[in-house]
């Protein structure tokens, strides 16, 4: 009998069926409890069969200053379910643009499991959808990492802002010393908080750091950039990892996490037009993001001409180095029928910082294809 393609698989297959839940007056000192003990990071808000919404580890660590008594409802976020005969592919597109890491599965109004970005991972390891395919191929080039001296909680604020669940940590000399993931972090917040007695610490204005080399993950899950896709979601899945960091000597030149995967299997999907995702631009307002997509649109006319788009992560970065002004640092994330490109740009003005980061895309690119028309080239004449 032929196997069918990942793509032609439905959520049945790989939800997980036992599925730990909250109910509206449980505290956050219970979730937490449920959080640490099944390693799980999201747990679904039941009230009687009807799903509340889902509250996450994430919103729990962004909202470390309410106390552990406090009912889960405080933090519930409203999220997407799905039903057990929705498409993989369909799935992972729905993850990627509501940005949570698990989508209830529902059937009949009732609540029958829940589909984690694991479940997808395995689905695409034990398919031969991965075959052929490079690790530099997918991975996030030149990625951002932090000290072993650095703060846990500037890791944190790092990790939020670029949009990611894991970071590199490196010496002074850049050499790779392990990985700080929320996953670690997470120890930190399922403690029970312990009121402070005056007199217990010299100087009340003194405050204690935690640094990120007394949490992190050491050593890090490692793979060379030649190393095959297929083997880095195995590494994922054998050490229950969301990445694996891609070394040339001891330094890190990339990243493969599980959401790069999520992406090469929502471009798996046939679709009429390009999935665009943007993030980092909650507080704007919505013609930003119309504006946004008018621009995206125009300058894939000229991408489509040399590969098949198929997903558009786009990732914005806003702080303000002097007075009021705004900077914008853009990054994406663009997936095609076999590889995916990275880019990034900033500039004062949002629109400008997203016209330069797409040109910058473009010839990308063009490079790249004119690089295989020369190795196409010399492999003939040889």
């Amino acid at each position: 009998m032929k196997r069918l393609k990942v793509q032609d698989l439905t959520v049945s297959g790989f939800m997980a069926r036992d599925v730990v839940t909250a109910a509206p007056d449980d505290t956050l000192g219970d979730v937490l409890g449920k959080m640490k003990t099944r390693d799980i990071h999201e747990i679904p808000v039941l009230k009687g069969k009807q799903i509340l919404g889902t509250v996450t580890m994430r919103e729990l660590i962004r909202r470390k200053a309410l106390p552990p008594s406090a009912k889960v409802t405080t933090v519930t976020v409203p999220g997407p379910s799905i039903g057990p005969e929705t498409l993989l592919p369909t799935a992972a597109e729905l993850m990627i643009s509501s940005g949570v890491r698990t989508l209830p599965v529902v059937a009949k109004k009732q609540l029958v499991g829940i589909l984690s970005r694991t479940d997808l991972l395995r689905a695409l390891a034990e398919s031969d959808a991965l075959e052929g395919l490079r690790v530099a191929d997918l991975m996030t080039p030149n990625p951002q990492c932090v000290a072993e001296d650095d703060a846990v909680d500037h890791a944190v604020k790092l990790m939020q802002s670029l949009g990611e669940r894991s970071i590199p940590v490196v010496d002074r000399h850049r050499h790779l010393k392990g990985v700080l993931g929320l996953k670690d972090v997470a120890e930190l917040f399922a403690k029970p908080k312990v009121r402070e007695q005056l007199g217990d610490r010299a100087g009340k204005e003194e405050k204690v750091t935690i640094q990120v080399h007394s949490v992190m993950r050491a050593p890090g899950i490692t793979l060379g950039p030649d190393g095959d896709v297929a083997r880095a979601a195995d590494l994922m899945l054998r050490h229950d990892v969301s990445s694996v960091v891609i070394v040339e000597r001891d330094e890190p030149v990339g990243i493969l996490t599980k959401a790069d995967l999520m992406h090469f299997l929502a471009g798996l999907q046939e679709r009429e037009q390009l999935f665009v995702e943007i993030g980092g631009l909650e507080d704007e307002p919505s013609d930003v993001y119309d504006q946004i997509y008018a621009t995206v649109q125009k300058e894939m006319r000229k991408v489509s001409e040399l590969v098949t788009p198929k997903t558009l992560s786009l990732h914005v970065q806003k702080y303000s180095p002097e007075g009021d002004r705004w900077k914008y640092s853009l990054r994406c994330r663009f997936a095609t029928a076999r590889r995916m490109y990275y880019a990034s740009h900033f500039d004062w003005d949002l629109q400008a910082a997203l016209t330069g980061l797409l040109e910058g895309l473009y010839r990308r690119i063009v490079k790249e294809k004119e690089r295989k028309i020369t190795e196409k080239k010399r492999h003939h004449s040889s």
